[in-house]
């Protein structure tokens, strides 16, 4: 009796050794993806953090789906030069319904230039800051604004208004960072369309005494 017993309970832990071989094999090439990517993560980051070097890349186009196609994750592409060539590299932004949204705020646009690290001896090796924008680029954040703020007729009626408009763009980058330009541009924007900066970020803004102390400033 005790040694059908002992068989009884050989047989049920066979079964259960069997059971866990198979799930281990049908979860091994997951686990073999999983490895593979977050080796290949892990040795991008070890190679930028400690070979990388800096330099200034151009976005050469910008999608809401993907660079070649619908189905493909990178949406951005960008240039920079390396020695004698050109290197092409691509990335992910985030996006709402109608931009691609940087961490500072901005929508990216072509021609915008931000500091890229890459490995100096495998350039392929790469990785765009979209928290670096060149000081070109910081100018054109600070244009479109103005831009906006023409719009919306800020000293309507005097031939100054191009440079008021575009001095007071400067004081607001300068009190409130790119978050305070954003608030202008995205000046008519829904909540759905865009949570962080819109129309009623924007009326909040303008509403503030700092704001109307800049515009005393620029008349």
């Amino acid at each position: 009796m005790s040694l059908q017993i002992f068989n009884n309970k050989h047989k049920v832990k066979n079964k259960i050794e069997l059971k866990l071989w198979h799930k281990l094999l049908f979860l091994s090439p997951i686990f073999i993806i999983v490895l593979l990517f977050k080796g290949n993560e892990w040795y991008r980051n070890y190679m930028l953090s400690n070979y990388g070097k800096e330099t200034i890349a151009k976005i050469t186009f910008v999608s809401l789906t993907g660079v070649h196609d619908q189905f493909e994750i990178n949406n951005v592409a960008f240039n920079f030069k390396y020695f004698d060539s050109v290197i092409t590299g691509f990335t992910i932004a985030e996006t709402n319904d109608n931009y691609v949204l940087l961490p500072n705020d901005m929508a990216l646009l072509v021609d915008d230039e931000y500091i890229v690290k890459y490995v100096e001896d495998n350039p392929d090796i790469n990785e765009v800051n979209f928290l670096k924008p060149t000081v070109n680029t910081l100018i054109n954040y600070i244009k479109i604004t103005s831009d906006t703020l023409i719009k919306l007729k800020y000293f309507e009626n005097s031939i100054l208004q191009k440079n008021r408009c575009f001095n007071l763009a400067k004081l607001i980058y300068f009190k409130f960072g790119t978050n305070g330009l954003a608030t202008i541009i995205f000046w008519n924007e829904s909540v759905a369309e865009n949570f962080k900066h819109n129309s009623i970020t924007f009326r909040k803004f303008i509403s503030n005494k700092e704001f109307k102390e800049m515009i005393e400033k620029c008349k």
